[in-house]
């Protein structure tokens, strides 16, 4: 993640925390995990999604890149949030889902798919991704200073399928909004290792 977009989430943290509900796809993505199951979160901005996780029996690794959110997620939650940016994930076979919700939209396009590596190479076998991005066409920087790399389906699904050999890619998408209350035209990729 870009050091400006870090900026920016810890500058702005208290306001981004309080802002929001648990996202409406949390539920689905669940469904698809082992019971019980390890979970990492990519992006737990104020730990609502994860906090869910937890009280629904699953054990829950939650990270974010910025220092601020980790901190605020962390006393939400009752546990640690570790501050961690996405190329940093070096986990083999550890998790049965992964979840992240809005986080890596701010992924370089150059380092997208190093990262979707990571990803792959984290889940064990039959483990589950879900991650949604802002819909777009060239990369670039929103007016409040984030970086989102601005993909379209056919590359989103193209740069997932690219990432190593899942069982099952599917895109979904829908109209909806961000923290900037814009209305944002939306991608998510549900994968199965």
């Amino acid at each position: 993640m870009p050091t400006d977009t870090v900026n920016f989430y810890d500058s702005n943290a208290v306001a981004y925390a309080a802002d929001g509900s648990v996202n409406s796809r949390l539920a689905p993505f669940l469904s698809k995990v082992l019971p019980g199951g390890s979970i990492l979160e990519l992006g737990t901005g104020s730990g609502k999604d994860a906090k869910v996780m937890v009280q629904t029996g699953f054990v829950v690794d939650a990270t974010d890149g910025s220092t601020e959110l980790a901190a605020i997620a962390s006393r939400y939650l009752g546990q640690t949030v570790r501050t961690m940016r996405f190329e940093e994930l070096a986990a083999e076979q550890a998790y049965d889902g992964i979840y992240a919700a809005a986080s890596l939209l701010h992924v370089p396009r150059s380092d997208i798919h190093a990262v979707l590596r990571k990803i792959h190479a984290a889940l064990r076998p039959n483990g589950v991704v879900w991650a949604s991005f802002k819909v777009g066409s060239n990369e670039g920087v929103d007016r409040l200073g984030r970086y989102y790399n601005y993909l379209d389906s056919t590359e989103l699904t193209a740069l997932w399928e690219a990432a190593g050999p899942w069982a099952k890619v599917e895109l979904e998408q829908w109209l909806g909004t961000g923290f900037d209350e814009k209305a944002t035209k939306w991608a998510a990729i549900t994968a199965v290792r």
